[in-house]
């Protein structure tokens, strides 16, 4: 404990203080814990977070981090209870970095001190708000004016999201992008084929095709499952890791298909990095709510050659047709490419190897520190809130 307090007491680092909403599985989650690892022994800046809801795999991994931890005891969204001593805690950094827009987050901060830098990081894609209800559209149009109003510096996780804080939340001034990095010995993989198989009781013959998401509609397993019923594999398998609220409409549109035997919804895995080596090809069919997409990085990494979609502008930062990966027009035209990987695998093989070359080179730690440090040097030299450009 004398080694912590004794590396975390020299006041001449930055402190930042990271809001995580929950720590449930899933890409964005992932980014921040990888990102707060990454920093946590730092020599220029000092990193903390304020967990919102205090549940999930992630919250378990950052309390293992030598950073403090701020608890908000927040249950929701809609929870506006604050404590003096948590809003005290919060007032001791410079800047306050969120990555969700949630408004009770904000409204804590901005009564925790005046002078404390907010920045916001977006990791969702091309998202109309409005068709998710009044309560939420409500949400996000609280949200667009705090960020406009109330924030010095803004971010993106890919060109993507940086195009939507430009026109959905009309921010004139600089937004950075801050691509993911990813840690690749946190990828590698520690428990052997058979095993993993076996826990999913797959055969050794068979074509293994997987996806691995939240089971959302925007992420459009439902094309995914209707590319496979009419691909022409022989002894094909499609594999579905993930959970949420679209799970019973695929299981109906599978059974409908008559694919029971051939689809299999495997759940929500922890350790998914043991299971891309099961895996003949990944396919994520998400359109333009993407963003980075981590899932679709990782299955690169691991040289499992990779599909997306098209109109996934975030997705397509990453890969170029027939070269890092390859980019479907439609469910026929992946099934038809899913066919081609199949019957050329020498070719796949030769894709999915400059894939893994390309990710190791553009996402390392290394460039994400170096991006992340050179954001927030320009937000504290900057002596006006970025919304005064924006008039």
């Amino acid at each position: 404990m004398a080694d912590f307090v004794n590396r975390h007491s020299d006041r001449k680092k930055i402190k930042v203080l990271h809001f995580l909403t929950h720590g449930k599985i899933g890409g964005q989650e992932r980014a921040q814990y990888q990102l707060l690892r990454a920093f946590s022994a730092d020599d220029e800046f000092e990193f903390a977070v304020a967990i919102g809801i205090n549940e999930g795999h992630y919250v378990n991994l950052v309390r293992k981090l030598e950073i403090e931890v701020i608890d908000l005891n927040i249950s929701g969204g809609l929870d506006f209870r604050f404590s003096r001593k948590t809003l005290k805690s919060m007032g001791g950094f410079q800047i306050h970095h969120f990555h969700d827009t949630s408004p009770n987050h904000i409204l804590m901060s901005l009564m925790s001190g005046k002078k404390i830098k907010r920045v916001f990081t977006r990791r969702g894609g091309i998202i109309d708000y409005s068709r998710y209800g009044f309560k939420r559209s409500l949400k996000y149009s609280a949200t667009k004016f705090l960020l406009r109003s109330c924030f010095d510096g803004y971010s993106g996780n890919t060109r993507t999201a940086v195009e939507f804080m430009h026109k959905y939340y009309g921010i004139k001034s600089k937004v950075y992008v801050l691509y993911n990095g990813l840690d690749f010995k946190l990828l590698e993989t520690n428990t052997d084929k058979d095993a993993v198989s076996g826990k999913l009781k797959l055969s050794r013959q068979g074509y293994n095709i997987g996806t691995a998401c939240h089971l959302l509609d925007w992420k459009r397993v439902d094309l995914l499952i209707k590319a496979f019923g009419i691909c022409k594999v022989e002894d094909k398998k499609l594999i579905i890791f993930g959970k949420g609220p679209e799970h019973d409409n695929l299981q109906r549109l599978a059974s409908s298909m008559d694919l029971e035997k051939q689809v299999l919804f495997a759940g929500e895995v922890p350790d998914m990095m043991n299971y891309y080596q099961l895996l003949d090809c990944f396919v994520l069919a998400s359109g333009k709510e993407e963003s980075f997409g981590n899932a679709v990085v990782e299955a690169m990494y691991h040289k499992v050659p990779t599909f997306i979609m098209s109109d996934a502008a975030g997705l397509r930062e990453h890969i170029v047709d027939s070269v890092t990966g390859y980019v479907a027009e439609g469910e026929r035209d992946l099934a038809r490419k899913i066919e081609f990987v199949h019957d050329n695998p020498g070719v796949a093989r030769e894709v999915a190897e400059t894939a893994s070359r390309y990710v190791v080179e553009k996402y390392s730690i290394n460039n994400m520190k170096t991006a992340y440090k050179q954001f927030y040097r320009d937000v504290l030299q900057s002596e006006n809130r970025a919304h005064d450009e924006t008039g």
